[in-house]
């Protein structure tokens, strides 16, 4: 018995280290890869600022006359 419970912890150890792998892989991204994406995360808590873009111009008109025959 004292292999298999030996096995079990093991694993316990192995997915909990996988999860805190990845958590740490997402932390450093979200922190590190996205200083310039528009909402940059910040743990300062100030104020968010919000920037729309510009509108451009309205489409152009398109005019169709059907020719008189």
């Amino acid at each position: 018995m004292r292999g298999r419970s030996r096995r079990i912890g093991d694993r316990a150890i192995g997915i909990a280290l996988g999860v805190l792998l990845g958590l740490v892989v997402i932390v450093i991204f979200l922190f590190l890869g996205s200083r310039n994406t528009i909402d940059e995360p910040s743990l300062s808590g100030g104020a968010t600022t919000v920037t729309h873009a510009q509108p451009g111009p309205p489409p152009a008109k398109v005019s169709t006359q059907k020719s008189a025959k």
